[in-house]
């Protein structure tokens, strides 16, 4: 008597979801992106003072763009933009200074195996052109790949990221997005003032929020985005501006949800699809 009622119970359902309307909100937290670095090919250090094998890369993963906006032959060549790194040899050749907060097990860090790196403090300490910050100052971006948000209803993104930044001095990050190759909008700023941040979030109402140095050196982040009805593609960019011989902004474990994603008609047909070789198993 009970397999017959569960029976029912799931053919009506069945049938009420074969009657709904395509562009159908199946639910909240559809990831959209996901990238954690860890399938990046590593290469041999260039320069640093402790030599690596597989640790460092200047090419990110498929389909993200590293922008160098710095003289090419400037700085410790491992540094001259955003690199791809194993975090701990990161820790080891930069003699840490606080950086393994982000990258050590032991002490709870987020930032694992691979991640991403920009670091003018380590840049300014190869002195072989010249002395970097006095030359010029530390700036560059890396960009996603084009990101299908076909589907995500509007101000549903959520991205999420592990970020450690360390402020000094005027360096400044910025977290920025742009749809279907349009205008940039600034999701997110860090701005140095002296070893303190002013921290900017539009979408969360933060406006110069002020933290003291360490307190972001291992921290998870999400940001809502405000993306356009109908939007097809974002590309998101991450940039270090205005640096000098000041510390570091690293990141890992980037992930981009909808919160109210909206299927359309093929996704509509595969889903009930699942749903009826689900409801064909119940006995």
């Amino acid at each position: 008597m009970i397999n017959k009622i569960v029976k029912g119970i799931s053919l009506s359902i069945l049938v009420i979801s074969l009657c709904l309307t395509p562009h159908l909100i199946w639910g909240a937290d559809v990831v959209l992106f996901e990238e954690d670095f860890e399938n990046v090919k590593l290469e041999d250090s260039i320069a640093e003072g402790v030599k690596g094998t597989n640790v460092w890369s200047g090419t990110g993963p498929n389909g993200w763009e590293i922008i160098n906006e710095n003289p090419e032959d400037l700085g410790m060549p491992e540094w001259r933009t955003w690199a791809i790194v194993k975090l701990e040899w990161w820790v080891q050749t930069a003699e840490d200074q606080e950086r393994s907060q982000f990258a050590s097990k032991e002490k709870n860090g987020k930032g694992m195996g691979n991640g991403v790196v920009s670091d003018p403090d380590e840049w300014d300490d190869w002195t072989e052109n010249g002395d970097p910050d006095s030359i010029s100052s530390w700036n560059g971006h890396i960009n996603t790949p084009s990101i299908n948000i076909q589907g995500a209803g509007p101000n549903s993104l959520v991205l999420s990221l592990d970020s450690s930044w360390r402020p000094y001095a005027d360096q400044t990050a910025e977290i920025t997005t742009s749809f279907d190759g349009g205008k940039e909008e600034r999701i997110l700023l860090f701005s140095s003032s002296g070893e303190q941040t002013l921290v900017t979030i539009p979408t969360l109402n933060k406006n110069e929020e002020v933290l003291n140095d360490l307190e972001q050196v291992n921290e998870s982040l999400e940001i809502p985005i405000n993306n356009p009805d109908g939007a097809d593609e974002l590309v998101i960019s991450f940039g270090l501006l205005t640096a000098g011989n000041d510390w570091w902004w690293a990141f890992d474990n980037v992930k981009l949800v909808s919160t109210a994603f909206v299927a359309t008609d093929v996704q509509l047909k595969d889903k009930l699809t699942v749903k009826w070789a689900e409801l064909k198993s119940v006995k």
